[in-house]
């Protein structure tokens, strides 16, 4: 596996079947591959394959995105149920991320879905007198 040299982000997370087991996530900077070819390096350590690829994408921004989307997957892959601080049990603190590639229209109609679910979330707990989540 190839470290991260100059990792520009990490995030530890706790397997929750053992709690004193860790999974670690490096992210590196993206980098220009070549023109119009970007590639963010990523590491994962801890699950039964450890992992080192890249994002790739367009410019910095879509590789770095592609980076998170993978890591995503992979962790979800491994088996390995994790959770990280602040996150429920299960929850990597990766979200899923709108894929772009079916145009923006579907990206939009998607965020539209979830806007109202999170509203209808929020109404409920307000009707009952709890503080939604800010």
């Amino acid at each position: 596996m190839v470290p991260v040299d100059n990792p520009i982000a990490e995030r530890r997370l706790t397997v929750v079947d053992d709690p004193g087991r860790s999974v670690v996530i490096a992210i590196g900077q993206p980098l220009e591959v070549q023109p119009g070819e970007w590639a963010c390096p990523f590491t994962i350590r801890g699950i039964p394959e450890p992992r080192s690829d890249r994002g790739l994408g367009i410019d910095g921004v879509s590789a770095l995105l592609n980076a998170l989307h993978a890591i995503r997957f992979a962790l979800e892959a491994s088996g390995v149920r994790v959770s990280w601080e602040g996150g429920e049990p299960g929850d990597t603190g990766f979200p899923r991320l709108m894929h772009y590639a079916f145009g923006f229209a579907f990206s939009q109609r998607m965020e539209q879905l979830i806007d109202e679910e999170i509203q209808k979330l929020v109404d409920k707990k307000t009707r009952a007198g709890q503080e939604a989540p800010g």
